[in-house]
């Protein structure tokens, strides 16, 4: 077998390890919604990330402890922009769609105006994470993600929330703990096998290759690792619950525009490229833009169609 396949092999295993572990930990979401009494909202954009954004933790932390400092610094930003850029390219047009035809077969929940107003957070904070790779400040890099970390908690008093009457009467929930507990146990394991196989395997490409790990990572990682909270996203749809939805791919976006790069900034020699400013400023730009509209006309979940465009311009200008 050549080392190509052989490394395209290996990021094929970690992904699909990493799909099936994400799926294990999430399947509780709603029921730890329901225990808690949460709004939608807050169980959506709060509790679902802290299960779909492990695979992406755990790729970051090894590619910091598993590779050399360049090649793992450019991993681990690659997989922190990436994330939230392909969720949005990909993920909420999936949303909307499915939101579409939920629609048409009975009326999908009112929006929560905090959900537009989080968007146009996560594109005003998105750019922060840019800073420190423009300064080899050892103080500004601490700031910076002092900054990132306040704004992460700022976000849960603002989407904290009373559950709402009505919300969650369709819960999931998992009755027998035996099961309960072998789903976790199974999940956490093949997170780890999964996230070694990916990072070595990306780290392989890269070097077979000469693309840098940066740009396979916001490529190649997110592909993976945003089938999860995706997925729970367009189940939620279906079921009309536009709330759940959306708040799951917005909480996930704000991990990765806050804590993560915080983790990053500090772990790492935080490396970012070119391909990697573009991610973000197409990023920023349409969810603001979304995030307006979307306050403005509540009912305007179609606009997230508009995301596809910063795939589109972002291939078109590395190309």
């Amino acid at each position: 077998m050549s080392p190509l396949l052989l490394s395209t092999s290996l990021i094929a295993a970690g992904i699909a390890m990493l799909i099936a572990s994400s799926f294990l930990l999430t399947i509780t979401i709603e029921d730890l919604g329901k225990r808690g009494r949460f709004s939608d909202r807050f169980t959506g954009a709060v509790i679902s990330p802290l299960f779909t954004a492990l695979p992406e933790l755990v790729v970051i932390i090894f590619a910091l402890v598993l590779v050399g400092k360049e090649s793992g610094a450019e991993i681990a930003a690659g997989t922190i922009i990436g994330e939230p850029f392909m969720v949005s390219a990909l993920g909420f047009p999936a949303v909307a769609l499915a939101l579409f035809i939920a629609g048409r077969k009975g009326r999908n929940d009112q929006l929560d105006p905090a959900l537009p107003l989080t968007l146009i957070f996560l594109g005003a904070v998105f750019p922060i994470m840019l800073i420190p790779s423009f300064f080899r400040s050892l103080l500004l890099r601490v700031f910076i993600a002092a900054v990132l970390v306040s704004l992460y908690f700022l976000f849960l008093r603002f989407v904290r929330g009373e559950r709402n009457e009505g919300e969650m009467a369709e819960e999931l929930r998992i009755g027998n703990r035996i099961i309960l507990v072998a789903a976790i146990l199974s999940g956490l394991a093949l997170l780890f096998a999964g996230s070694a196989a990916l990072v070595r395997g990306i780290d392989s490409v890269s070097i077979i290759t000469g693309v840098n790990q940066e740009l396979v990572t916001i490529l190649l990682v997110p592909i993976g690792t945003i089938v999860p909270e995706t997925m729970n996203a367009i189940i939620w749809a279906s079921r009309n619950k536009t709330n759940l939805s959306i708040g799951a791919i917005a909480g996930e976006e704000v991990f990765f525009v806050t804590l993560f790069p915080a983790l990053g900034i500090l772990a790492s020699q935080w490396i970012v490229t070119r391909d990697g400013i573009i991610a973000v400023s197409l990023t920023s730009i349409l969810s603001v833009a979304i995030g307006i509209v979307m306050y403005r006309f509540r009912e305007a979940v179609h606009v997230f169609i508009v995301y596809l465009l910063s795939l589109i311009i972002f291939l078109v200008l590395i190309y």
